[in-house]
């Protein structure tokens, strides 16, 4: 069997520390919309530099060496902890690196220097390591969308490991008489708890990299796929997500609704208030839309003043009810701007796919169903604006003046 030598593995788990520290600092600089990443690289090099140190100490130590190793330790771990509650968007308690520093020092000097009692000072020290291992774990085992899922939970198995290892290094102190205890033995369960524990936290560190790469791909995703100013579906991502709830619309024979959303004399606003306060009376009717709509509705900013409301399993009936309850929600809203208070109405279009044969509207066509709801749209633009038009509505409405003799006034 080899022998495996705990201070060398402890050198090794250094260096490892040491190395991605680096890495993530390197990622930081470029990924600065990302949080966290700061906090996890100062915490792997205030550990790597802890467990450096503590790789070179004979014990009874020096104040010194005991002193910097504990304090650099208990910070690092802290500071881990932090980035992830940064990245998560928690706010960082950072009175948890500064217990942690406090409790290992504390313990180094009291069982380490004072009375010496290695049974006891390794027994508090693999205890504090396992309780924020512990911590970490359970901070990143959440339910969250995938792929960030993957890394979230690697990085999470890999924190339960170390802590499982430090549990196992506890039972054995435990069980063992004093006068055999030493931090470096080369025998029981210590040197597999320190080869596992390093190799451990070089998943951890690839997984929080991965964590960082798939945050960013998010975000490159909601850039191409959202409107920046109001943070609903750009029209790109609109026309995707309608053509699939339309092709399942299609399979399943449930109906399917489009609203058309118009503000009305926009233009007057900008003019009159400038084109900040018309961004803010978009972020507004945004903001209404969003509460209004369910969560698997899609609302979307289509181009301009204009917005777009995909309804799956809604017929026109139910989406017009909606527009009423939106229409009117918008017309009796207050904006404050500035000095002044900016009130105004807005105009829906509603088709739906349910009636297509009697509109005529080819309703498995997404560009159809659009054209059909911004008919309707500009039906209640030229008939006084502030209302809700159907498509069905303007056809038959079309169709009555159609078959109206000449000379008959109704």
């Amino acid at each position: 069997m080899i022998a495996i030598d705990p201070r060398s593995v402890l050198v090794v788990w250094a260096a490892l520390n040491i190395l991605f520290a680096g890495m993530l600092a390197l990622v930081g600089m470029q990924a600065r919309n990302v949080k966290g990443v700061k906090q996890w690289a100062t915490g792997d090099l205030l550990i790597g530099i802890a467990l450096g140190i503590g790789s070179q100490i004979s014990y009874p130590a020096t104040p010194l060496m005991a002193g910097s190793a504990a304090i650099l330790l208990g910070l690092g771990l802290g500071l881990i902890y932090n980035g992830i509650e940064a990245f998560e968007g928690r706010r960082c308690r950072y009175w948890i690196p500064v217990l942690l520093a406090t409790t290992i020092i504390a313990n180094s000097f009291i069982f380490g220097l004072l009375f010496f009692e290695s049974k006891t000072r390794i027994f508090i020290n693999f205890l504090a390591f396992a309780v924020i291992h512990g911590m970490c774990a359970r901070a990143l085992f959440i339910r969250i969308e995938q792929p960030l899922r993957t890394a979230y939970w690697l990085a999470a198995s890999s924190m339960s490991i170390i802590c499982l290892l430090a549990i196992a290094r506890l039972v054995s102190v435990a069980l063992t008489p004093a006068d055999e205890i030493s931090m470096f033995s080369a025998t029981g369960v210590n040197p597999i708890v320190f080869l596992f524990g390093s190799l451990a936290q070089m998943s951890v560190s690839f997984a929080f990299m991965l964590m960082i790469n798939y945050t960013l791909a998010h975000q490159l995703n909601m850039l191409a796929t959202t409107d920046v100013l109001t943070g609903l579906f750009n029209r790109r991502r609109f026309e995707e997500e309608a053509k699939r709830q339309i092709s399942h619309s299609k399979r399943t024979g449930e109906s399917l609704s489009i609203m058309m959303i118009d503000v009305d004399h926009f233009k007057h606003i900008n003019d009159q208030f400038g084109h900040p306060a018309g961004d803010e009376v978009l972020r507004k009717i945004a903001s209404l839309m969003q509460a209004m709509v369910r969560n698997n509705d899609f609302v979307a900013r289509y181009g301009g003043e204009e917005f777009c409301v995909l309804l799956p399993a809604t017929s026109e009936a139910q989406a017009y009810v909606l527009g009423e309850r939106l229409r009117r929600s918008y017309s009796d809203l207050v904006i404050p701007w500035q000095h002044h208070l900016l009130k105004g109405t807005i105009s829906i279009g509603i088709a739906s796919n349910e009636n297509d044969r009697a509109t005529e509207i080819e309703a498995q066509q997404l560009d159809a169903l659009i054209a059909a709801a911004d008919v309707a749209l500009y039906h209640a633009k030229n008939h006084g604006r502030d209302q809700v038009t159907c498509y069905s509505s303007c056809q038959s409405t079309a169709t009555e003046l159609s078959e109206t003799p000449i000379g008959i006034s109704h």
